[in-house]
C-alpha cells in the first residue's frame, strides 16, 4: 500500500511507517541492523515510536520517557558547562589579583602556583576553614571539581606544611595589597559612614613575651561590613603608636571614625581631621583633665545653652533599656582644651546614657559614657549623628571580632611567626568581608533576611557553588 505523503510530514525525522490493515492505522518505528554471528548475517531490530491515527502522530509512552530523559541529560550537561564558565568568572578577579603578588619561592621548583593556592585558601575561608591543615584538606576534597574548571590545576594534593611556608613567606604589605584589590571595589558610599577602630588579641598566639596574645589593630567599616586595614602590634608596642600612622593609606573622606579611650590621642584626632574625616572618641580617666571637665559640663545645672536630647527605648537581654544622648558645644570646655584638640571648637561633647531595668528583679542601673567629637554642633541633626556613631562603634566587637573568634576560630590560631599570623588573620577578614557582601546581595535580591554565616559556610564547602557566588558578587559590583 502506498504511504500518504501527508503522513510523512507528521512523524519524527529518521522514522519509518508501516500500515496495519487489521487495525487500520500506521505504526511508526525506528530500525537498525545488527550482525548475528550465529546466522552470519544482519538482522533488523525495530523500536516502536508511536502510531498515526486520523492524520495525527501519537507517540508511545516509552518513546516519550526516552525523550524526557534525553532532554534532561542535555539540560544537565548545559547547566554543568554554564556553571563551569560562571565559576571561571568568579575566580578571575582572585587569580588576577594573586598573580600580582610577588612569589618569593624558586620559580624553577614550583609545583603549586601561588594564584591557585590563594584561590583555594579564599574558598576554604568562605567555608570557615582557615588553618593550614583545613586548607590542605579542602584542596584535596575540591581538586576533582577544580580540575574540571581549570585545565591546568595541579594534579596533586598540597600539604599543610607547604601552605604554612607560603603564609610565612608572603610579605604582609603584598598580601594587604591583594586584599584591597579584591575588597575595595565592593565598598559602597554611604552618607556619614562609621568606621570603628579597635584591637583584637589572638589568644592562642600568646607566649612569654606576649602573655595575652598578639594584637591586631583594625579599621572596620561598620556600614559595609568590611575591614579597611589591619596592623600587627609588636610585643613591645601598643595601638597608640600605630592608629595615626594607618590613616594615610585610607580614604576616610566624609567618615565618622570612632575609637575607645586608648586611642583618644591628639595626634590621632588631628590626623583624622586632616584626612577629611570626623571623629567620635571615648573619654575616660586616661585623659583626666578632659574627662572631669567633660563630665562637669553635663552636670553643671547653670549651663543655659540648649542641650539636644535623643531617646530610644527597647527590650534587650531581659532588660528594658532607655538610651539617651545629650550634646553640648565643644566650646564649653574653654580654650585650654579646644586649642589642643583639632575640630573640637566647632565640634561637640556627647553624653550617652543607658538606663536599664531588669524585668525579673526590677533593679535599675545607669551607665554614663562621654565622648568628644568633631561633628559640628550647629548641625540640626547632631543628636541623631551622635547616637548613630556611639551605637555603631560596637559593630567592630559584635559583627567582626565575635564572628572571627566564633565562626572562623581565629582564637585557635596557634602561631609564633608574625608574618604567618598577619596573613592568616587577613585571610579570615577577607572571607568575612566577602561573606557579608554576599549576604547583602542575597538580601537585596530576595527582600528577605539572608542565610546565616554558619549556613553559608556549609554551602561553601562546594567549590563550584562558592565560585558561582563570587561571580554573582563581582558581577553585581561591576554593574552597580
Amino acid at each position: 500500500m502506498a504511504i500518504d505523503p501527508e503522513i510523512l510530514k507528521v512523524i519524527p525525522s529518521g522514522c519509518k511507517v508501516n500500515w496495519n490493515g487489521k487495525v487500520g492505522r500506521y505504526y511508526v518505528y525506528k530500525s537498525k541492523y545488527t550482525y548475528d554471528p550465529e546466522k552470519k548475517r544482519s538482522r533488523e531490530v525495530r523500536t516502536q515510536i508511536g502510531t498515526v491515527v486520523d492524520g495525527k502522530f501519537h507517540p508511545a509512552k516509552r518513546y516519550q520517557l526516552q525523550q524526557k530523559v534525553k532532554s534532561l541529560q542535555e539540560s544537565e550537561a548545559l547547566a554543568r558547562a554554564k556553571a563551569g564558565e560562571t565559576a571561571k568568572e568568579g575566580a578571575a578577579p582572585v587569580l588576577d589579583s594573586a598573580r600580582r603578588l610577588e612569589d618569593p619561592r624558586n620559580q624553577a621548583r614550583i609545583t603549586y602556583r601561588l594564584d591557585y593556592v590563594c584561590l583555594v585558601a579564599l574558598l576554604a575561608s568562605l567555608s570557615g576553614l582557615t588553618s593550614c591543615v583545613q586548607i590542605s584538606e579542602y584542596w584535596a576534597s575540591s581538586r576533582p571539581a577544580l580540575e574540571k574548571i581549570f585545565s591546568d590545576f595541579p594534579k596533586a594534593d598540597i600539604s599543610h606544611d607547604t601552605v604554612r611556608r607560603l603564609f610565612m613567606l608572603i610579605d604582609p604589605a603584598k598580601s594587604s595589597a591583594f586584599y584591597k584589590r579584591l575588597v575595595y571595589p565592593l565598598l559602597r558610599e554611604f552618607q556619614s559612614r562609621v568606621v570603628a577602630v579597635d584591637g583584637q588579641a589572638v589568644r592562642a598566639s600568646k607566649n612569654e613575651s606576649v602573655p595575652s596574645g598578639r594584637y591586631i589593630l583594625s579599621f572596620y567599616d561598620t556600614d559595609n561590613g568590611v575591614t579597611l586595614s589591619q596592623r600587627l602590634i609588636g610585643s613591645k608596642e601598643n595601638e597608640i603608636t600605630h592608629a595615626a600612622s594607618m590613616i594615610s593609606g585610607l580614604n576616610l573622606q566624609g567618615c565618622v571614625v570612632t575609637a575607645d579611650a586608648l586611642n583618644t590621642q591628639r595626634n590621632f584626632a588631628d590626623s583624622l581631621v586632616r584626612a577629611g574625616a570626623d571623629y567620635c572618641l571615648a573619654v575616660k580617666e586616661n585623659q583626666k583633665n578632659l574627662y572631669y571637665d567633660t563630665r562637669l559640663a553635663f552636670l553643671d545645672k547653670a549651663e543655659t545653652r540648649t542641650k539636644v536630647l535623643y531617646e530610644n527605648s527597647g527590650l534587650a537581654h531581659g532588660r528594658i533599656e532607655t538610651r539617651s544622648v545629650r550634646v553640648l558645644p565643644g566650646t564649653v570646655l574653654g580654650k585650654s582644651h579646644t586649642n589642643l584638640w583639632t575640630g573640637l571648637e566647632e565640634g561637640s561633647l556627647i553624653n550617652a546614657r543607658t538606663e536599664s531595668t531588669d524585668k525579673k528583679t526590677g533593679l535599675n542601673s545607669c551607665l554614663d559614657r562621654f565622648f568628644i567629637s568633631s561633628l559640628r554642633w550647629d548641625n540640626p541633626r547632631i543628636a541623631e549623628q551622635a547616637m548613630r556613631a556611639v551605637r555603631r562603634h560596637w559593630a567592630v566587637e559584635n559583627e567582626l571580632h565575635y564572628v572571627l573568634d566564633v565562626d572562623f576560630l581565629q582564637d585557635w590560631a596557634q602561631c609564633k611567626n608574625a608574618q604567618y599570623l598577619y596573613n592568616r588573620v587577613l585571610l579570615d577578614k577577607l572571607g568575612h568581608a566577602l561573606m557579608n557582601k554576599i549576604q547583602a546581595l542575597e538580601s537585596a535580591e530576595t527582600g528577605k533576611e539572608p542565610a546565616s554565616k554558619r549556613s553559608l559556610m556549609t554551602r561553601f564547602r562546594d567549590a563550584t557553588f562558592s565560585l558561582t557566588q563570587l561571580a554573582r558578587l563581582f558581577s553585581a559590583d561591576s554593574h552597580a
